[in-house]
């Protein structure tokens, strides 16, 4: 079987989404043998951040739509965009003749606008990585104009209709697919861990951890307001943060204004995470939107840390059973937030016993029992072709 994935962006950065598809390719190519490639718009010579199999292939086809995006006057931008969008699809249409995929899994970026209209003789499947009305979200909160909200509402509505003629749309949730109850073509697979650390923290250490893309969505300023508040009770606890993004500078000023400096750091994204969670106590996940099925929180359970997390669409939830493995927190409740994370400081016992059940519910995100769900899609959708052409 042969199959392409579509990731409109590029494999040098160390996002949630790239991971999970490099998972899922190198499991499908390494394991089921399947004839597996990437298809990428912006790696522009930048090297992929994550290891790839040898077996899966790799086409970069350094279109650079998003370069100058934020850069650009907005007259530009839509110009640029559209000029770009069709230089892709363009390209698609020439490399994929040539790869002869069975099935193209988009990832849901700028290809979703065309690939209805790309007639490869290919099944066309869809993977939602974030809520599908995440943009009317973004612009509820960040915009009080109705200009720009009525325009992200358009274009949820219209990602809504493009995802209506997939054969199948997956996502991560059974929250996000309660979203999408009106639409028949919708499945439900989580994300998949390659990865089971042999051993769990102890949760012991007084420290906190926190990861993820430094941008105004992830709301790690928030948690740094609410790491005043725990500071301010537990002096001698610190929170290490990993990520990357257009925060960052804001962020330390942000931990410099407070005085934070000396108990918190932020330190640049890396390939393996896991040892980091091994020597830290508690899992911090202050996310305002845009989450679909966080990996690292999965991750983190993984090794048996306690979760505190914002109950943001639309990730969260699927994850935390509330006073289980963690703490659900109803979303900008920065108070709550920092009362959820002393109460976890402030037993050692607590903080154990919710890690241990973490680790036993991270069992249900195993490679092998998440990646057989993708494979007998793959099969199902095939036949279901098989059968359709037959009796034509």
């Amino acid at each position: 079987m042969k199959i392409v994935y579509l990731l409109p962006g590029g494999l040098y950065s160390p996002g949630g989404m790239e991971r999970v598809v490099i998972i899922k390719a190198n499991y499908l190519a390494e394991k089921a043998a399947y004839d597996v490639s990437i298809v990428t718009t912006e790696q522009l010579g930048r090297p992929v951040f994550y290891p790839v199999s040898d077996k899966v292939h790799l086409y970069h086809l350094d279109i650079g739509i998003y370069k100058n995006f934020g850069k650009e006057n907005y007259i530009r931008k839509v110009f640029s965009r559209f000029l770009k969008i069709r230089e892709y699809r363009k390209a698609l249409e020439k490399l994929l003749p040539k790869l002869s995929p069975d099935i193209i899994v988009s990832t849901l970026g700028v290809d979703i606008d065309f690939l209805d209209k790309i007639r490869d003789g290919s099944i066309h499947l869809g993977e939602l990585h974030f809520p599908g009305d995440f943009r009317q979200l973004k612009a509820n909160k960040m915009y009080s104009s109705f200009i720009p909200i009525f325009v992200e509402k358009v274009r949820t509505r219209l990602l809504k209709e493009k995802c209506g003629k997939l054969t199948r749309l997956i996502v991560l949730t059974n929250e996000e697919k309660e979203n999408w109850k009106n639409a028949n073509n919708v499945e439900m697979i989580p994300n998949a861990l390659s990865y089971y650390p042999e051993y769990i923290s102890a949760c012991t250490s007084k420290k906190a951890i926190a990861v993820g893309r430094l941008i105004l969505e992830k709301g790690f300023d928030q948690l740094i307001e609410s790491w005043r508040i725990v500071h301010g009770e537990y002096p001698d606890w610190t929170l290490s943060i990993f990520g990357k993004g257009d925060q960052r500078e804001k962020l330390i000023n942000q931990i410099n204004q407070y005085g934070l400096n000396s108990v918190i750091e932020i330190h640049d994204p890396v390939k393996d995470i896991y040892p980091r969670f091994l020597e830290s106590s508690i899992m911090l996940f202050p996310s305002r939107c845009l989450d679909a099925l966080p990996m690292v929180l999965i991750e983190a359970m993984s090794c048996g840390l306690p979760l505190v997390a914002f109950d943001a669409p639309c990730g969260p939830k699927d994850v935390i059973t509330d006073g289980k493995n963690g703490f659900l927190v109803p979303a900008g409740n920065i108070e709550l937030f920092a009362e959820k994370v002393c109460q976890l400081i402030e037993s050692q016992e607590l903080r154990q016993t919710m890690g241990n059940s973490a680790r036993q519910m991270s069992f249900d995100y195993q490679e092998d029992k998440i990646m057989s769900q993708w494979i007998r899609l793959f099969e199902e959708v095939i036949s279901d072709k098989k059968v359709t052409n037959d009796k034509l």
